[in-house]
């Protein structure tokens, strides 16, 4: 981890600012640094040769804003930097292909959930130059490869994004989509609470489709097949094809070695064939009043969970509370600046269950009792 070593550290008065950076509070070990560009913690732990000043990984910037922070802070308590090992690194800048859940989704035309090696996910983008590619994917090693593949291929219509799909298509326009693609999902017969298709991702499916547009599901499993088909099933207003061992455009190296083996390969295309409602839902994460009655105990709902982690004294009137929110397989870490009026450090990813988690965060800790569902 990228750190320094100073040889002091001297009283400041909060909010302070330095040549490139304003420092604006300290709550016990974390410092709250805010630059042109980026706005995160830093820590101090005391060291046997001195003071160690470390990033928090929660709020991690790019390396070049550490490297601002970490300068100001030694010159503001006019220390000396014992040791470092950040100039030596090589700035490893945001890749273009790479958006997150907070980038606008709107101009997105088809989905593809789990790409793995890429394959599929480039064949769409030659197939439809002029429609804009989202890829999916939570393993970072295939991230890596398809966006280096990208970058040499020079395709411009692709975007990347980590994250959990089904809270992803909650963020896409209703009756945008042409199409969203699920292929080869992991089947997760022990555990089918994780797999991609249920029924609030058919929902959000169904709604960001185009009238005529289309899902395809396409797996080698017999279980998750039966499973899938049901579950579609439960859904009005759609169209429904089942194929088997029809052979398709494009198949991945994993596809072949089935074929080879003898496995069944099973095809469900589900249209969808009516207008969906647009979403009118807008994400308010202001506080009302302070925080009070904390309970440290994690909430497990049936969407989202709560969890407040630990509390830091910033002063007898504020504290800074870093705390676990949102949908239980994918919940964000945050900081709360809880104060008079309390706001978070970082805004959390605008997407419905982060917001619910954020209601019932405010009704827990306003003195009233909610319990866990």
């Amino acid at each position: 981890m990228p750190h320094i070593i100073i040889d002091k550290i001297t009283p400041l008065s909060f909010p302070v600012k330095g040549e490139n950076c304003e420092f604006l509070f300290k709550a016990e070990n974390l410092i709250a640094v805010q630059t042109q560009n980026a706005k995160f913690l830093i820590q101090t732990r005391k060291h046997k040769n001195g003071y160690l000043v470390k990033y928090d990984k929660i709020t991690r910037p790019l390396i070049s804003e550490i490297k601002k922070a970490y300068i100001d802070f030694a010159k503001l308590n006019n220390a000396k930097i014992l040791f470092e090992n950040i100039s030596g690194i090589k700035e490893k800048l945001p890749n273009k292909n790479l958006i997150n859940i907070t980038d606008d989704l709107s101009n997105i035309d088809i989905v593809e959930v789990g790409f793995g090696s890429g394959r599929h996910l480039i064949h769409l983008a030659k197939k439809y130059p002029d429609k804009t590619i989202l890829g999916i994917e939570i393993h970072k090693p295939s991230i890596e490869q398809v966006l280096r593949r990208i970058e040499h291929e020079k395709l411009t219509n692709i975007k990347i994004i980590n994250h959990d799909a089904r809270l992803i298509l909650s963020k896409i326009p209703s009756n945008k989509l042409h199409s969203i693609y699920v292929h080869f999902p992991v089947p997760w017969d022990k555990k089918e609470h994780r797999r991609v298709i249920n029924s609030d991702f058919i929902n959000e499916a169904k709604r960001a489709l185009q009238k005529n547009g289309f899902l395809h599901l396409r797996t080698d499993s017999e279980n998750y097949f039966e499973y899938s088909l049901k579950k579609f099933l439960e859904f009005n207003k759609i169209d429904i094809e089942v194929k088997k061992n029809i052979p398709y455009e494009i198949t991945s190296k994993y596809e072949e070695r089935w074929i080879k083996q003898g496995k069944n390969i099973y095809d469900i295309y589900m249209k969808s064939l009516e207008i969906s409602p647009e979403i009118k839902e807008t994400f308010d994460f202001s506080f009302e009043k302070r925080l009070v009655n904390l309970d440290f105990t994690p909430k497990v709902y049936n969407n989202f969970v709560i969890h407040l982690e630990k509390e830091f004294k910033i002063d007898d009137a504020k504290s800074l509370i870093r705390a676990t929110i949102g949908n239980f397989n994918r919940p964000e870490h945050i900081y709360i600046v809880n104060c008079e009026k309390p706001y978070y450090f970082k805004l959390p990813a605008p997407i419905k269950d982060n917001y619910l988690a954020h209601i019932e965060l405010k009704r827990l800790f306003n003195g009233q009792i909610s319990n866990s569902k």
